[in-house]
């Protein structure tokens, strides 16, 4: 598999860069039209941080130009755009005082057959494997982190942007979908939790307060220091575990890793995150049509076939790897 050329380079930083715009500027009509704000209080050693990007994300474009090391600032910039744009659009999609569908997605996974008591009395019997479902879970910034380290250390920058790309499309699916078919979640719905406290009684989280102060207006104001997952159907942890093994699939060392990672990750969306069974096959769906965007986008804006061919595909066993570095120009 070739690299892709400074030709296919430049239009994919194109795509990304629309992508990335279109997310924002729907992210900010959204807000307009259901009436939610953005609390912007950053810390002191936030600000630093942000300044000393800005810094070097200027210098290395325009005053002394390294495009390969302002691709990599960019991207990073980009991949921290959409997650928070993302966040915005799951809050504006709770807005929508559609009725709850909770009745509707536990009589599907009654016709699937999952029995969510079942479930949790076996994990109720086998704390170390709550513990593992818990940890891969809460893995998903880390693994976003691997996402850009790995695309850095082995120089394939191009499979960061399809990344970003899918992910801006995933999300805002889930958002556009969550509109339609909003839920309590399980907890509320079947496991009968107070709907007014966001501490259970167990020790457990719920983020049903918040998605009632959406819905009745309120709470209007979206808090970036504490933001939670609202949205059940479809579950984007799902959707976001399978965008994680396919951005980085390429990678034979990583796959070990990653696949059985992700695996208990959805395996733990139903513990960790008060999901449905069929949140999870919804997730995966997104999933599987944010990845075809993805190849659909790219082919539709690239002449040449080296981007197409470079999508991360999990029917390509070749276990290689690149070496460190950057290549040469």
């Amino acid at each position: 598999m070739h690299a892709p050329s400074n030709t296919d380079d430049r239009l994919l930083c194109t795509i990304t860069w629309q992508a990335t715009l279109a997310i924002a500027l729907l992210a900010a009509l959204s807000l307009s039209l259901v009436g939610l704000s953005c609390s912007i209080e950053v810390s002191a050693e936030t600000l630093v941080l942000m300044s000393v990007y800005a810094f070097f994300a200027i210098y290395f474009s325009f005053v002394r130009p390294n495009s390969k090391i302002a691709r990599v600032l960019i991207c990073f910039g980009q991949l921290v755009v959409v997650i928070l744009m993302g966040i915005v659009l799951s809050y504006a999609a709770s807005t929508v005082p559609l009725p709850y569908r909770d009745a509707h997605l536990h009589a599907v996974d009654q016709w699937l057959g999952f029995d969510r008591a079942s479930y949790l009395a076996v994990l109720n019997r086998h704390d170390a494997l709550r513990n593992v479902l818990s940890f891969a879970y809460n893995s998903m910034m880390s693994q976003n982190i691997l996402v850009l380290a790995a695309a850095i250390l082995t120089r394939r920058l191009d499979r960061l942007q399809f990344y970003i790309i899918a992910f801006a499309v995933a999300v805002t699916a889930t958002a556009a979908i969550a509109c339609f078919i909003p839920a309590a979640n399980a907890i509320i719905y079947l496991d009968k939790a107070p709907t007014e406290l966001s501490t259970l009684p167990g020790g457990g989280h719920s983020y049903f307060p918040i998605l009632e102060g959406l819905r009745n207006g309120t709470l209007r104001v979206i808090d970036f220091r504490s933001v939670e997952g609202l949205i059940s159907f479809p579950s984007f942890h799902t959707a976001n575990a399978i965008l994680f093994v396919w951005a980085l699939w390429p990678i034979r060392i990583l796959r070990f890793f990653l696949v059985p990672l992700n695996l208990l990750l959805i395996a733990g969306t139903p513990l960790c995150g008060a999901h449905y069974a069929v949140d999870v096959i919804g997730g995966a769906a997104v999933a599987c049509g944010a990845i075809a965007a993805t190849t659909w986008l790219v082919r539709a804006h690239c002449p040449s076939n080296d981007l197409v061919q470079a999508i991360p595909s999990p029917t390509d066993w070749r276990p290689w790897l690149h070496p460190i570095g950057f290549p040469p120009d």
